[in-house]
């Protein structure tokens, strides 16, 4: 009997020991955070595709400049793209939104967020207001998402005319999961006064395809546009203002990851 109670006790002891030292307790094995700790805001590009003829587009422009001018070009990049032989538009443009839309609905104000993460076609209603909040909503629920891509990019002047500047920059895979089906694109926009002119595509560059990016790695780029970045405009003594973007998109899925204002 003595026995038997002994080797209850010793066997409580062990298990109690064993406790302590975490052994029974279920450990949870997650992914590496480093990519969480590590990641940067997500600058969020919003592609507002209209027509010289449409009649709602104003209300979309309306809304998305105010919302650009208020959050600024750190976190809301507003790029507006002319279709359709309006003026304004380039084959670019053109051929951007039948990438987007293929043989699905076309039709204008037609607005995509960081490419295809969300697409609203149209007004959601005719109050400004509204749809000024809904615009907003988007904006904010994309601006939570961390960014995986860390993106840099500067632009100095070029020894020769044309082209006047070099673009040069980095995208580094700051997540813990390799990145596939990636390019870096760019795009140049001049500045109007006039609604739907704010800052409206001039240029798209082409496509650079980014190599299977391992977590930690990096890809250099370089662009040589050959637009001059600081043409007159048809006041004398002025200079007209461009704008320059930056941005890394999947191709595959057609999800813009992320943006970039050069200054």
């Amino acid at each position: 009997m003595k026995e038997k109670i002994f080797i209850f006790i010793f066997l409580i002891i062990f298990l109690l020991i064993l406790s302590s030292n975490n052994i029974f307790t279920p450990q949870i094995f997650a992914q590496n955070n480093d990519s969480i700790i590590n990641a940067i805001p997500r600058t969020v590009l919003v592609e507002l595709f209209v027509q010289g003829g449409c009649l709602t587009c104003p209300t979309a422009e309306f809304c998305l400049e105010d919302l650009a001018w208020e959050y600024g070009t750190s976190k809301f990049i507003l790029v507006q793209e002319h279709l359709w032989g309006d003026g304004y538009d380039t084959p670019e443009t053109n051929a951007r939104y039948n990438w987007y839309v293929g043989d699905g609905e076309k039709g204008t104000p037609d607005v995509f967020i960081d490419g295809s993460t969300k697409r609203l076609q149209g007004l959601s209603c005719d109050c400004v207001d509204e749809n000024y909040e809904c615009y907003k909503d988007v904006i904010d629920k994309e601006l939570t998402r961390p960014s995986l891509l860390e993106l840099t990019a500067i632009k100095t002047p070029h020894p020769d005319s044309l082209p006047n500047i070099i673009i040069e920059g980095t995208v580094k895979n700051i997540s813990d999961i390799s990145l596939k089906d990636l390019v870096i694109c760019g795009m140049i926009g001049k500045e109007g006064d006039e609604l739907g002119l704010y800052n409206y595509i001039h240029d798209i560059f082409p496509f650079q395809n980014i190599p299977l990016l391992l977590p930690g790695a990096s890809f250099n780029f370089k662009f040589l546009p050959e637009i001059s970045f600081t043409p007159e405009s048809g006041i004398d003594g002025e200079e007209e203002i461009l704008h320059l973007i930056i941005f890394v998109q999947n191709t595959e899925t057609k999800e813009i990851l992320q943006a970039l204002y050069v200054e």
